[in-house]
């Protein structure tokens, strides 16, 4: 199994609408791991796109360190978690030509990094779910203790309270 998946661009387009805090003008995602996680190129090197851990950082200037860290057996364990994608190949989880494998539930959900949570996905729909994940963690959701509390709330029935009884005929 190739470690390394190439996808149409309109997949990326479609997974990568759950990224928008991520800025990727200029940039042309161009392979996905296995794990769903993406490379993207830009005029200032190669970027990568953690699904696991929401994080985006450029970590190679050129292809050839790209395929050199790939290629290192470091590189093989951290960035395409090839022994978790052939023990989930042991238990039979290979993704088709249009999948990825991804852990469900999400590990920022509580979820575990091991084959036994792997399952696989089409990969627009596993990038996009990722993002809509961290996207969650990015904005917190209201209290339930302040339902009804909030500052424009209390502004409307200040409003409210203040602008006298309606005379309407």
């Amino acid at each position: 199994m190739e470690h390394l998946r190439p996808f149409a661009p309109s997949a990326f387009e479609y997974g990568l609408a759950a990224w928008p805090w991520l800025d990727l003008r200029g940039m042309t995602p161009r392979l996905a791991t296995v794990f769903g996680d993406v490379l993207v190129e830009s005029l200032e090197g190669w970027w990568f796109l953690d699904t696991v851990e929401g994080t985006f950082e450029r970590r190679w200037p050129t292809a050839v360190e790209l395929a050199a860290e790939l290629d290192s057996p470091d590189g093989r364990q951290e960035l395409l978690l090839e022994d978790v994608v052939l023990a989930a190949a042991e238990r039979g989880v290979v993704p088709e030509a249009d999948e990825v494998l991804t852990f469900m539930p999400h590990p920022a959900l509580g979820g575990r990094l091991h084959a036994d949570a792997a399952v696989p996905v089409r990969f627009e729909l596993a990038l996009r779910l990722a993002g809509e994940v961290h996207a969650r963690f990015r904005t917190p959701a209201p209290s339930p203790l302040l339902l009804g509390h909030s500052l424009e709330h209390q502004a409307q029935e200040a409003v409210g309270r203040h602008s006298g009884p309606s005379h309407r005929s």
